[in-house]
């Protein structure tokens, strides 16, 4: 199952994607690991991301879950 993410700095800067796959807390720290695929002549291109979030620098984090489609 895939994601749409939003979190908001408390600078105020607010973030937001989508294909988030895979969500880890570790010590003070979240991370985020998603795929964009990208559709090409011939096949799939499949760009793998990771994002650490520092839990003392967020004010929070929106996780919404995707529609799959088939």
């Amino acid at each position: 199952m895939r994601y749409f993410y939003e979190y908001k700095y408390k600078s105020g800067n607010k973030v937001g994607g989508h294909n988030l796959e895979e969500i880890k807390i570790k010590d003070n720290y979240i991370l985020l690991k998603g795929v964009d695929i990208i559709p090409t002549y011939y096949d799939n291109e499949y760009h793998y991301w990771t994002q650490k979030l520092d839990m003392n620098e967020i004010e929070y984090l929106k996780i919404i879950p995707m529609e799959e489609v088939e």
